[in-house]
C-alpha cells in the first residue's frame, strides 16, 4: 500500500540541439511506474500539434520543437511542460493523486492525508471486495456484520458510517433511498472485477465532493485501456461454498485513438457462516475511451451490480439485564445471543452507474471538462413469519427501496502560470426516492415518492511557490437545494397536510498548506475544512413495516436540518534512501457540530405519529487521534507496510438515550495493521496482512424488554496469507497462475456488533492472463 499519491506521469527527457529553429526531444515515457509502449503522444500549443509514437520500450522522439510551453498528452493524460534553450522540464511530475483535489497533484505537492491501493497490491492480496481492500488503511474501521454480502460499513477517523463518500471515477456512488443517503447498502456488493486503483482521502472533502464527505473520500478508479489485446480469466473455489469467476478483456489501437476494457465477476457463497447464509453477487464493469482529435477525449463507463443475500435475525440480549447505564462485557450464549438463522428473510440489491465524460483542450493553459452520471439503485427486502424475534403475521412483508441520481458537471482547469492551477465549475444533481411496501394483508400497503434537486458552484486554486516546495490550496463550494412536492399513497399516508421546506443552502470551504524540503525529503502539511451532509430523503420521509403493529409506520422528520462539521489534520511525511523508506505521522481532529440522531421515543409530527421512534436533530461530538505509518522497501523483492491508529471519539449526547455513555459506538481506541509482501523472482510471491483492534462498544436491542443495552466486544485479530505462482505458456505474453488464500489463519473467533464472523477458511484457484 502506498500512502503518497499515485503516479500521473514521469518523463525522462534527453535533449539534443539542432541547427534549425527547433530541437530534437527524445526520452522515455513512464506512467505510474510502467513504461507506456506503442502509444501516440502529442505536444500541443494553441496553434500547433506535434505527434509521435512510443516504441515497445516507451522511447519517443519529437523533431524540430521550438522553445515554449506545451501541453503533453497521451490517452486522456495531460501534463504541462516547458522547453527552453534545448532543455525540457515537466511542470507537474512524479507520483500524483486525483482524489486530494479532483485534479492531478504530484507527491511533493499534496497537503492532505492520502492513501493509494493499486491493482498489483489487490492482485497480490487476492482481495474479493472493496471492503476487504480497505481494511488496512490507517484511520479506517471496516466492519462486516456476518459473512460475504452482509452489511458492511466504513468509519473514518472515529466518525460514523455516513461520513465517508464513495466515488466511481470521480462521481459519487450513493443510494438516495438509504437511511443516511450514502453508499453503505452497496459496499458489501462492490466486487473488484476490473480495478485500476483505489485512492483514499482521509479528512474533510465536502468542498470538493459535497455531501457525505465529512470524514473522507474513497475513489474507485477503472483502468485505462491499453494498446493491444489483453485480459485474463480466473476461477476460484473455497470454504463456505465459495465459487468465483472473474474475466477481463481489453484492447486499444496503437495510435491511442481508441480503446476499451471490460470486467465481469460472479461470486457465490452457497453455504456461508451458518450453512444457510447463501449469497451471490454479479458485477460488470466496462470502459471505452476515444480520442478522435489530439485535443479531444471522450470516455464512457458503466458499472453494474446485482446481489442477493439471506439475512439473519439481529443479535439479542440474554438473561437478567443491568441498568441501561451499565456496560456489559459481551459473552456469547451467556448475556447475548448471536445473529440467529432466519430462513425466509432475504434481500436483493442492484445498482447501475453509467458515465460519460468529455475533455477538450482549448489552449495549453485551459482545459474544459464535462461529465454526466446516471445512477439507479434498488433494494427489495422480504421477510416471512419464520425466524427469531418479531415476524410478519399472516404472510410475507415486502419493502422496495428505489433511487435515481442524475449528475451533470462542467468545469475549467486554467493554468495562468506553471505555478498556479485554478478550477471552477458548475454541477447539477437530481435525486429521486421511492419507498413501497406490501404487508400480509391488502390494507397494509404504502408508497412514497420524493424528488429533490440541487445546483452547485465551486472553485479551487492550487498555488506552488519557491520552485513548488510551498503549496497552497483553497476551495469553496455553494450548493442550493429544491424539494419537489412529495407523493404519498392514500392509505395510511403519513406526512400529510404538512408544510415542507427545502434543505438550507450549504457553504463549504477547504484550505491546505504544505512545504517540501527536497534536501532531506521531508514534507510538513496541514489541512482545514468544514463538512456538510444534507438530510437523506429516508431520514425525512422514511417508513417501515412493523411486525408488532402489523402496519407501516413513519420514522422520518420532513423538516430535518443538515449535519455540519469542521475538521483539521496536520502531519509530517519523511522519506529516506531515495524513497525506500517512507514514514508518516498525522494528528486529526473533527468536531461534529450538528448531527441527525435516532431515538426510540419521539414526539409526533403534526398528525403523523412515530410510535417506534424516529429521526431528530441533535448535537454531535468530537473525534481526535493520530495515525502513524511506515512503508519500507527492504529489497527489490520485499515490502513491508505497517500502521497504527489511536482514536478518541465521543458524542455530546449518548447514542443510546438514557445510558449516559458518550463513547462513540463501533469505534475501537486502537488499531494496528501490517502488510508484508515477499516475491521470489518474477513468478512466486506471498502476501501476509494482519489487522488487530482493541475492544469497542456496540448496542444490542432487547426483544424481551424493548430497550437497548451497550456491550463491550473484544477486538479482532485477523491474519490472511495469500500466495501466487505465475509461469509463461506458449510465449512470455501469456501466463498461467495458481493462487490461494488462507483467511483468519489463526482461527480466532470474534463478533462484529454481536454478529458471528467466519473462522479459518481456505480458497484457491487457477487463472490465465495475457
Amino acid at each position: 500500500m502506498r500512502f503518497f499519491n499515485s503516479a500521473f506521469l514521469v518523463l525522462i527527457f534527453i535533449v539534443s540541439a539542432l541547427p534549425q529553429s527547433g530541437k530534437v526531444v527524445t526520452g522515455t515515457l513512464i506512467d505510474r511506474g510502467t513504461v507506456v509502449a506503442n502509444t501516440r503522444i502529442s505536444l500541443i500549443t494553441s496553434d500547433q500539434i506535434f505527434d509521435t509514437m512510443t516504441d515497445e520500450r516507451g522511447n519517443y522522439s519529437f523533431e524540430n520543437i521550438p522553445d515554449g510551453s506545451y501541453l503533453l498528452r497521451f490517452g486522456n493524460r495531460n501534463a504541462s511542460i516547458r522547453i527552453k534553450n534545448g532543455v525540457a522540464s515537466v511542470a507537474s511530475f512524479g507520483e500524483v493523486v486525483i482524489v486530494s483535489s479532483s485534479t492531478s497533484q504530484p507527491i511533493s505537492e499534496v497537503a492532505k492525508s492520502v492513501s493509494v491501493i493499486d491493482a498489483s497490491e489487490i492482485r497480490e492480496r487476492n482481495e474479493i471486495s472493496l471492503a476487504d481492500a480497505l481494511r488496512t488503511v490507517p484511520g479506517f474501521r471496516v466492519q462486516q456484520l456476518g459473512g460475504f454480502g452482509k452489511t458492511a460499513s466504513i468509519k473514518t477517523r472515529g466518525l460514523r458510517n455516513q461520513d465517508t463518500a464513495v466515488l466511481i471515477d470521480g462521481f459519487r456512488l450513493r443510494d438516495p433511498a438509504a437511511i443516511t443517503g450514502d453508499a453503505s447498502p452497496f459496499i458489501s456488493d462492490f466486487s473488484l472485477a476490473n480495478v485500476g486503483r483505489i485512492e483514499v482521502l482521509r479528512g474533510s472533502g465536502s468542498s470538493i465532493y459535497g455531501t457525505n464527505a465529512i470524514g473522507g473520500v474513497i475513489d474507485f478508479q477503472t483502468p485505462e485501456p491499453k494498446s493491444g489485446l489483453n485480459g485474463g480469466i480466473i476461477g476460484e473455489y473455497g470454504s463456505l461454498g465459495l465459487k468465483r469467476f472473474v474475466g477481463n478483456l481489453g484492447d486499444g489501437t496503437k495510435d491511442g485513438r481508441s480503446g476499451f476494457n471490460l470486467g465481469v465477476s460472479r461470486t457465490v457463497y452457497s453455504e456461508g457462516i451458518d450453512g444457510e447464509d447463501d449469497a451471490h453477487n454479479t458485477n460488470f464493469q466496462g470502459r471505452i475511451d476515444l480520442n478522435p482529435f489530439s485535443k479531444t477525449n471522450i470516455s464512457g463507463r458503466v458499472f453494474v451490480s446485482d446481489a442477493f443475500v439471506r439475512l439473519n435475525g439481529s443479535p439479542d440480549t440474554l438473561g437478567a439485564l443491568p441498568s441501561i447505564t451499565h456496560i456489559i462485557d459481551a459473552r456469547e450464549g451467556i448475556n447475548f445471543s448471536k445473529d440467529a438463522n432466519d430462513p425466509d428473510n432475504s434481500q436483493w440489491s442492484k445498482f447501475f452507474s453509467g458515465q460519460l465524460s468529455f475533455n477538450q483542450i482549448l489552449t495549453p493553459n485551459l482545459v474544459f471538462k464535462a461529465g454526466y452520471q446516471g445512477l439507479k439503485t434498488s433494494r427489495e427486502n422480504e421477510n416471512g413469519g419464520l425466524g427469531p424475534g418479531f415476524q410478519p403475521f399472516g404472510g410475507n412483508a415486502t419493502s422496495f427501496f428505489n433511487g435515481q441520481i442524475h449528475t451533470f458537471n462542467a468545469k475549467f482547469d486554467w493554468n495562468p502560470s506553471n505555478q498556479n492551477l485554478v478550477t471552477f465549475g458548475y454541477e447539477y444533481e437530481q435525486e429521486k426516492y421511492g419507498n413501497e411496501g406490501f404487508g400480509p394483508f391488502a390494507s397494509n400497503s404504502f408508497f412514497a415518492r420524493v424528488n429533490q434537486s440541487s445546483n452547485t458552484f465551486f472553485i479551487q486554486d492550487l498555488i506552488g511557490l519557491f520552485e513548488n516546495k510551498l503549496q497552497l490550496a483553497g476551495g469553496f463550494r455553494a450548493q442550493w437545494f429544491t424539494l419537489a412536492s412529495p407523493d404519498f399513497s392514500a392509505n395510511n399516508a403519513p406526512y400529510s397536510n404538512m408544510s415542507l421546506s427545502s434543505p438550507p443552502t450549504s457553504y463549504t470551504f477547504d484550505g491546505a498548506i504544505s512545504y517540501y524540503f527536497r534536501s532531506n525529503e521531508t514534507k510538513l502539511r496541514a489541512h482545514l475544512g468544514n463538512g456538510y451532509r444534507v438530510p437523506s430523503l429516508y431520514e425525512r420521509f422514511g417508513t417501515f413495516y412493523s411486525s408488532f403493529s402489523q402496519d407501516f409506520t413513519a420514522l422520518g422528520y420532513p423538516n430535518l436540518g443538515p449535519e455540519r462539521s469542521i475538521a483539521f489534520d496536520g502531519g509530517i511525511d519523511q522519506s529516506f534512501s531515495n524513497d525506500r523508506i517512507k514514514l508518516s505521522a498525522t494528528y486529526f481532529y473533527t468536531k461534529l457540530i450538528d448531527t441527525i440522531g435516532f431515538a426510540n421515543a419521539v414526539p409526533p409530527i403534526g398528525k403523523t405519529i412515530r410510535p417506534f421512534g424516529g429521526y431528530f436533530n441533535t448535537k454531535g461530538g468530537i473525534a481526535r487521534g493520530a495515525e502513524f505509518s511506515g512503508d519500507i522497501k527492504i529489497s527489490e523483492d520485499t515490502n513491508l507496510f505497517a500502521s497504527y491508529t489511536l482514536t478518541n471519539s465521543d458524542q455530546r449526547e449518548s447514542q443510546v438515550r438514557g445510558s449516559g455513555i458518550v463513547t462513540t459506538l463501533g469505534v475501537p481506541d486502537q488499531q494496528f495493521s501490517i502488510v508484508a509482501t515477499q516475491r521470489f523472482g518474477t513468478r512466486l510471491s506471498f502476501n501476509f496482512d494482519f489487522l488487530a483492534t482493541s475492544s469497542y462498544l456496540a448496542p444490542i436491542f432487547s426483544n424481551s424488554i424493548f430497550s437497548t443495552r451497550i456491550y463491550r466486544f473484544n477486538g479482532n485479530r485477523k491474519g490472511d496469507l495469500a500466495g501466487r505462482y505465475e509461469m509463461p505458456i506458449s510465449s512470455e505474453n501469456i501466463k498461467l497462475f495458481i493462487f490461494g488464500t488462507v483467511e483468519n489463519i489463526f482461527g480466532r473467533e470474534y463478533f462484529e456488533n454481536g454478529f458471528q464472523t467466519a473462522g479459518r477458511t481456505v480458497r484457491g484457484g487457477l487463472g490465465v492472463r495475457f
